[in-house]
């Protein structure tokens, strides 16, 4: 159930409608066909589903779907199976706990989902006798996944509905466009499918400009496509090469626009096509002519499914699963070092849930396996704010058992009205993601009280048995990471990495106010600040625990220490700059640049275990784009914005790669 936490905002209604239907379809034929120990494996598998289905994801989110609905499959197969018998069990929660932990090097994601699965193992009840009502819960755990992967074909989201359709006119609007020029060089790109596609992707999506640059480049990517085409434009009279160059960006455009198995053929041809045009301009335009042929490279590749270009992409190859299962073992085997906060967690999850798994069983407590469910939902593989997070996961978690155990010991609801409320509180779980863990572990809690009693009722007792069972597992959560905590300098290095990220949260939201008009500025810079704020205090406290007190690392705490104050420093006085009215004359070019310096500024999330970092060289690249596209009108509020972006690409050069790195020995 812990998967349910990975969507960080509310999603669309009729989504979450649809996910929920699927919860309440699934256990009430769990209910009639096989009874309830079957109903909770299979509401609980397809609760999971539905919030891997809710996930925004650039490709491939039906197949992650299939594979997620496998895993809890066989998760509830095992797990009824295997729980009559203590020992065996808890082998099997140790194994699938470091299992667990380990998937968090593929991604953060993939950490989640697999906890899910373990939450799911620990949750499904004995099957008596074991192996039919085991492969019962197991081909129901099954059919409620895949049931959600069927209303994702024939209940396709409303909004992704909405940005296919937007990407889809804004391709074919560029097609157009880019033919106009080449014919009439005076004419311009048409600004309102443009707009249009980026509110498709960013009005509705609260978390948008947090989002992966392969999720950015959605809507970012055609803006980009339209300033080089409109730049080449300019050419047309003296080179008129450049005409043909966009005659045949329109067909490579026209492709991309209405993107089908049929059609990707054609896409490869275009490109080819556009390539030996491409070559034959040879003048000052074929740094714009290059810049597009890379474009139109990224346009196909995203529309097609990848999320970077292939090494072939005519052809368009997908890797396929052998060639993503060997980059994820690589990913894995990358964290087998004793230093992996990665390794380490996986360690911690594994003996702590395998306790706890021990003590349920042994301690004749009622409702124990809440005490192992405890570990799978407190820990994580984080650095900061510890100990805070266990402690308010765990409170969180006894407030949710509390607000179910009162509407049980009221309404006494089992079977099909249990489901609906545990529906009811995954619905509150989606509207609370975005305020908090501790709000998300109260509504996931009172979700999982709920999915639990489809079998029966509660009383007091039980009440008092779930919350003494989370405190157990709270403090076996809490104890894991006293007795194998991250390794020193690994933690100093995050901690410097998450203040850096927060500086650069503060960064791009202090540009994007310069450049344009947000909502509520002052809150959002306030906000911004707090958080950059707090992350400083945690690497002081960091730095001051560090036992490395050698010259190498008194030089790097000082370095990165004034670097961050100078990055302060030009966020500050751009903030005291801001004009009151983002500045009507300058240009969709300029714009453009600026909003891609912050997309690349605020970068990817850094993977699990490894410190956030900024990419130089696409932030290099995206500075000069912004110093070239300097516009004539309200030049002089230009030049402040690229003077300071200037000395921001500086000092992050300079904590990237330069004196303010911190040494391996310190």
């Amino acid at each position: 159930m812990k998967g349910l936490s990975v969507s960080p905002t509310m999603p669309d209604v009729g989504a979450v409608i649809r996910s929920l239907l699927g919860v309440l379809v699934v256990a009430g034929v769990a209910l009639h066909w096989a009874g309830p120990t079957a109903a909770i494996a299979a509401a609980g598998a397809s609760a999971i589903a539905g919030a891997v289905a809710l996930q925004d994801s650039p490709r491939g989110q039906l197949r992650l779907v299939v594979w997620v609905t496998i895993a809890m499959g066989v998760a509830a197969l095992f797990a009824a199976a295997a729980e009559p018998y203590a020992a065996v069990f808890a082998v099997l929660v140790a194994l699938w706990g470091f299992a667990s932990g380990m998937t968090w090097a593929i991604s953060a994601n993939a950490g989640l989902v697999a906890a899910s699965a373990m939450a799911l193992l620990v949750l499904t009840p004995a099957a008596d006798p074991p192996w039919p009502e085991a492969a019962a819960a197991g081909g129901l755990a099954l059919a409620g996944g895949l049931g959600q992967a069927a209303l994702m074909v024939v209940w396709p989201r409303r909004r992704r509905r909405t940005q296919r359709a937007a990407l889809a006119r804004a391709y074919r609007s560029l097609a157009s466009d880019a033919r106009a020029l080449a014919a009439d060089p005076t004419a311009s790109i048409d600004p309102q499918p443009l707009m249009w596609l980026k509110e498709a992707f960013t009005l509705t999506d609260a978390q948008a400009a947090r989002r992966p640059l392969a999720y950015r480049s959605w809507y970012g990517l055609p803006d980009r496509i339209a300033v080089t085409v409109t730049a080449i434009a300019g050419r047309v009279p003296g080179a008129p090469e450049c005409a043909l160059v966009l005659q045949a960006a329109a067909d490579v455009l026209a492709a991309v626009a209405a993107p089908s198995p049929l059609a990707r053929r054609s896409a490869g041809d275009a490109l080819d096509a556009f390539d030996a045009t491409a070559a034959t301009v040879t003048g000052p335009e074929a740094v714009s002519v290059q810049r597009l042929s890379e474009q139109l490279r990224d346009a196909v590749a995203l529309r097609y499914g990848e999320v970077t270009p292939p090494p072939d992409l005519p052809e368009l190859r997908r890797p396929g699963l052998p060639g993503e299962a060997r980059d994820m073992l690589a990913r894995i085997r990358s964290h087998l070092g004793w230093e992996s906060p990665v390794l380490r967690h996986a360690v911690r999850l594994s003996l702590a849930a395998a306790a706890g798994a021990l003590v349920a069983r042994f301690a004749d407590l009622g409702h124990g396996y809440w005490i192992p469910l405890t570990v799978v939902m407190v820990l994580r593989p984080e650095t900061a704010h510890t100990y805070t997070r266990c402690v308010g996961r765990v409170a969180g978690n006894a407030l949710g058992i509390v607000v179910a155990g009162v509407v049980v010991l009221t309404l006494h609801p089992t079977g099909l009205f249990a489901a609906g409320f545990a529906a009811l509180f995954l619905a509150v779980t989606y509207a609370v993601a975005g305020f908090g863990y501790m709000a998300l572990s109260a509504a996931l809690a009172a979700a999982i009280v709920m999915l639990v009693d489809i079998g029966g009722s509660a009383d007091v007792a039980t009440i008092s048995d779930r919350l003494l069972a989370t405190l157990i597992g709270g403090a076996l959560a809490v104890l894991a990471h006293v007795l194998l905590p991250d390794h020193a300098d690994v933690r100093l290095r995050q901690r410097a990495g998450e203040l850096l990220k927060t500086e650069i949260d503060y960064a791009a939201t202090v540009i994007r106010a310069y450049a344009h008009e947000i909502d509520k500025p002052a809150e959002a810079l306030s906000a911004a600040w707090e958080r950059a704020y707090r992350a400083r205090a945690a690497f002081e406290a960091a730095a001051g625990a560090h036992a490395g007190n050698d010259p190498a690392f008194r030089r790097w705490l000082r370095a990165y220490r004034t670097a961050l104050n100078v990055v302060t420093a030009s966020c500050s006085a751009l903030e005291t700059a801001i004009p009151a009215r983002p500045p009507s004359g300058w240009s969709m070019e300029f714009l453009t640049a600026v909003d891609d310096y912050v997309h690349v500024l605020s970068g990817d999330p850094a993977p699990p275990g490894a410190a956030w970092q900024a990419d130089m060289g696409l932030l290099t690249t995206a500075t000069e784009r912004v110093r070239a596209a300097v516009p004539s009108s309200d030049a002089a509020t230009a030049r402040v914005l690229i003077g300071e972006l200037g000395v921001i690409t500086g000092q992050l050069s300079t904590l990237s790669n330069g004196a303010a790195r911190l040494p391996d020995n310190a």
